[in-house]
C-alpha cells in the first residue's frame, strides 16, 4: 500500500500543486525545509504560496530556509488513517519567526512533552517523495 500512496501523493502534488508546491517539495528532496516570504510586510508562509496571504503581494516574494529547531506545541496519534497512523506520532511545531506546522514527529508518543525542544530530521518515502519531520533535541 505504501507504493500505492506515494504514487498518489505524487499524482496530487503534479494535479493540483502550483510552482510553489513543486518547488517545496523539490527542496525536501535536497534536505532543505523552506517556504515563501514575503518582502512587503515580511510574513513567513507556510505552506509556501506563490503570493502573500496576509498582504496578497505577489511580486515581492522570496524563498528562506527555515529554522532547524523548534518546539512542540501539540502532538497525537491517528488509530486509523493512510499514512502516520498509530504508533506514529503527528504533531504541531513551534518553528521561530514562522508560527506552527504540521508535522510527523519521529519519537514515541510517551517520550514527548509540550515545549519540548525538537530539531528538523527527514522521513524518504520513495526517490521521488521526501517529507520533513522533527524528532527530540538529544541533550549534550
Amino acid at each position: 500500500m505504501n507504493d500505492l500512496l506515494v504514487a498518489a501523493t505524487l499524482e496530487a502534488i503534479r494535479t493540483y500543486g502550483d510552482a510553489a508546491a513543486e518547488r517545496f517539495y523539490r527542496d525536501l528532496r535536497d534536505k532543505k525545509l523552506s517556504s515563501t516570504r514575503c518582502e512587503a510586510c515580511g510574513e513567513v508562509a507556510f505552506p509556501p504560496r506563490g503570493f502573500c496571504p496576509s498582504c496578497h503581494e505577489q511580486e515581492r516574494i522570496r524563498w528562506v530556509e527555515l529554522p532547524t529547531r523548534g518546539t512542540v506545541y501539540a502532538f497525537t496519534q491517528q488509530e486509523r488513517s493512510l499514512r502516520f497512523g498509530k504508533p506514529d506520532v503527528i504533531g504541531l511545531v513551534e518553528l521561530p519567526g514562522v508560527g506552527r506546522i504540521l508535522t510527523k514527529i519521529d519519537a514515541p508518543f510517551e517520550a514527548l512533552q509540550i515545549g519540548q525542544a525538537v530539531e528538523l530530521c527527514f522521513v524518504t518515502l520513495s526517490e521521488e517523495l521526501t517529507l520533513h519531520q522533527f524528532r527530540p533535541v538529544v541533550p549534550g
